[in-house]
């Protein structure tokens, strides 16, 4: 069963160079089943990074956390990984209402 979690960190190289590190995994984080649903840094603080992931289940979402190498270079990309929260979202939930917005 897939879970959505929310998640809130501190950026200290700003939110192109995290987004560049994020784009650089894309096969480790296919390969895992992860999917960024939403990230994006609060308007007045563009330190303060907030994204909605899906993990396919929580042995993932674990995984994910526990990865050392995966952590180091989430470091080295700007995300200050001890002021991180992963919040699992219920299953009571849903999506893109009415529509999905998409910035490209």
């Amino acid at each position: 069963m897939a879970i959505i979690v929310k998640s809130s960190i501190k950026l200290s190289k700003g939110f192109d160079t995290w987004q560049t590190m994020v784009k650089s995994q894309e096969d480790r984080i296919k390969e895992m089943g992860i999917k960024f649903l939403f990230a994006g840094t609060e308007k007045n603080d563009p330190t303060q990074l907030h994204a909605i992931m899906m993990f396919p289940s929580m042995e993932v979402l674990q995984a994910f956390g526990s990865d050392a190498e995966l952590t180091e270079i989430r470091r080295q990309g700007g995300a200050g990984i001890e002021s991180g929260v992963m919040t699992p979202i219920s299953e009571e939930y849903f999506t893109n209402y009415p529509d999905a917005h998409m910035k490209h």
